[in-house]
């Protein structure tokens, strides 16, 4: 199997063309999804003067292990697995719901409404800036995935 780099893959994303899937919540998923983020002006825009970092996982699969990114003024500084520093919002739900989110079958408004989604975080802050993380949600299902993990 070959593997492309991520600039290789954004690229390829860009152009419209075919490319294999990135296996969810791995490194390199985590890592398409922060190259994506800074491709995207408003998210930039909306988050120029925010700082913060996120966490995700699956509930229903604890084989699988958490992946983060680290947000500073609007732009991904860090996209990879969850290093222990601490973390300003923590998202989770089972496999079945995340493929509703990142298909968009489930907006990330009502995942998190309903508690598809759970959260963990200042939900005053997650509100304020609830553009951005709909935005957020909507780069996660961007980027091409394999749910077969």
């Amino acid at each position: 199997m070959v593997m492309l780099s991520c600039d290789l893959i954004i690229k390829v994303l860009r152009a419209g063309a075919p490319i294999m899937a990135a296996k969810f919540m791995s490194t390199e998923w985590i890592r398409l999804v922060g190259k994506q983020w800074d491709t995207h002006p408003e998210i930039q825009k909306d988050l120029k003067n925010f700082n913060a970092t996120w966490e995700y996982y699956i509930e229903d699969r604890p084989d699988i292990p958490h992946v983060m990114l680290f947000c500073k003024a609007g732009k991904v500084i860090y996209a990879g697995p969850s290093d222990g520093r601490r973390r300003d919002f923590i998202m989770w739900t089972n496999m079945d719901h995340w493929k509703k989110i990142l298909s968009g079958e489930i907006s990330g408004k009502s995942a998190l409404m309903t508690r598809r989604l759970k959260f963990k975080g200042s939900m005053m802050t997650a509100m304020k800036y609830m553009t951005p993380f709909n935005i957020h949600l909507n780069i996660l299902g961007e980027i091409p995935v394999d749910f077969n993990i």
